[in-house]
């Protein structure tokens, strides 16, 4: 059996996004199951289009994610795989396109553009939908091609459609069926000799030995004529697949116009996201493995990887099960890790963690990591630790709506000031202590001491916020709500 080869081939016109991820990562889980080659090639003949940065981004968020890359320009297989950025390949691609010409499977189009938008303009009169181009080109005498090249005449070079009905077995979607007629003779170099999309894509799998296309449903319409260009030259076929749609919360596509406010991977990463967790998320996206579980390592996807289980539906990319995923990583890291981890984002602009000692930062912390959805969420809940904190109008009608709250405050302000050991187990004896002289519980206890205390509703253990605020703290807040 033939060694499975797949691939991923971004254009550098834009960064790495939720939609190429979910690319990528499918050909790397086909690839790795079957112990085949992952291989990115770039797609960059789209010279005036390419973005500044965007083939780093690529390669560095793929790396990050753990999408690792056996084979490319960075590290390049064997020779006769030819080279892995079309820019570098110009002259194989015209050579081909030569060849096709000499066994008259493709022509030169001397057409200038005028004359092909007036064509267009006329089927569109005549009510023609799918609009195609005329063949003329196609039969011109040897003569007049001649004549038109002594006079330097530019032209680009057109696959010369033959009258064919052609069946798709997709491994995604099944059989798919296409008449040649509705294509139309198509350009395979263009004036300035640079290849399209859809000769390049085909001698760049053929030189690369690619055995799978894995790719979006957006391509679908591009198969026929890329089958059509193998069978041309006498090519083996790889097999397709065509994953379907990623759709937002509204059903459109997922895209950056569509309103999703992080679509790129370096937003995710940015947020304090976990790659493994981006990486578990991002694979259940349009595919789905046996059984209920949900929570899958790297490895366990290779594993368990298998090509008849995707969705034929569009998936829907849910913000909800991504943040909820990531959070189930983040509890998941030991406290080291946690630790590491999410002192990264912590914004040193407004909380100078330097004016407190590590131990105290760290305990600070992990009062979070079970409530942490994504790391730079720290920050939501850093301010009652350093800063003066406000307390809100809503928080104080919260305070004022508690019977006899000003009785638990005062009583929870005379124990404080005369606390021996400032200790959590002796704060959390406190508590019960004032619970006892007041006769207040539940809701009644604990809100009048926590917005005394914080100056917030809402926290993690009232034991743990009060030992960590300091007694001077407590003093303070206590202060501001008397």
């Amino acid at each position: 059996m033939a060694k499975f080869r797949l691939r991923y081939a971004p254009s550098p016109t834009g960064f790495l996004h939720i939609g190429n991820t979910r690319t990528a990562l499918m050909n790397y889980l086909f690839a790795k199951h079957y112990d085949g080659d992952f291989i990115v090639r770039i797609e960059d003949t789209d010279l005036e289009r390419n973005v500044e940065g965007a083939i780093e981004s690529q390669f560095e968020n793929l790396n990050w994610l753990g999408i690792i890359v056996d084979e490319s320009f960075l590290n390049p297989g064997d020779a006769q795989y030819g080279k892995y950025m079309q820019s570098q390949k110009f002259e194989r691609y015209e050579q081909l396109a030569n060849e096709l010409i000499l066994q008259k499977k493709a022509y030169r189009c001397f057409c200038t553009s005028e004359e092909l938008e007036k064509d267009y303009e006329v089927q569109v009169a005549k009510g023609i939908v799918a609009t195609k181009y005329s063949g003329k080109c196609s039969k011109l005498r040897e003569s007049e091609i001649e004549s038109n090249l002594k006079l330097n005449k530019n032209f680009s070079v057109r696959f010369l459609v033959p009258e064919a009905a052609l069946n798709i077995k997709d491994f995604i979607k099944g059989d798919i069926s296409f008449d040649s007629k509705e294509i139309g003779d198509f350009v395979i170099l263009k004036t300035n000799k640079i290849a399209t999309y859809n000769f390049a894509v085909v001698v760049d799998d053929f030189d690369m030995g690619i055995s799978h296309v894995l790719r979006g449903e957006e391509h679908i319409s591009n198969t026929p004529r890329q089958i059509l260009i193998y069978k041309a030259f006498g090519w083996k076929t790889p097999e397709f697949g065509h994953m379907s749609l990623i759709v937002d919360s509204t059903g459109k596509k997922l895209s950056k116009r569509s309103g999703n406010a992080l679509f790129f991977i370096e937003q995710y990463k940015n947020q304090g996201y976990l790659p493994e967790a981006m990486f578990n998320y991002i694979s259940l996206l349009g595919w789905s493995p046996i059984g209920e579980k949900e929570l899958l390592t790297r490895e366990e996807l290779i594993s368990i990887f298998d090509d008849k289980r995707f969705s034929k539906s569009p998936s829907t990319f849910d913000m909800t099960k991504m943040k909820w995923i990531n959070s189930q990583y983040m509890k998941a890291l030991s406290e080291e890790k946690y630790l590491e981890f999410t002192k990264i984002f912590i914004d040193k602009d407004k909380f100078d963690i330097s004016i407190r000692s590590e131990k105290w930062l760290n305990q600070v912390l992990l009062l979070f990591k079970k409530e942490l959805e994504f790391a730079q969420q720290i920050n939501n809940h850093l301010p009652i630790f350093f800063n003066n904190t406000v307390i809100t109008n809503q928080t104080f009608e919260t305070l004022r709506s508690i019977c006899d709250n000003e009785k638990v405050i005062k009583e929870f302000e005379n124990q404080i000031n005369f606390l021996a050991e400032w200790e959590i187990e002796s704060i959390k004896n406190l508590i019960k202590s004032v619970s006892e002289k007041t006769g207040k519980k539940g809701k009644d206890l604990f809100m009048p001491i926590r917005i005394a205390a914080s100056s917030s509703e809402h926290g993690p253990s009232l034991a743990d916020v009060i030992y960590l605020l300091g007694k001077e703290k407590i003093l303070a807040n206590i202060a501001k709500v008397k």
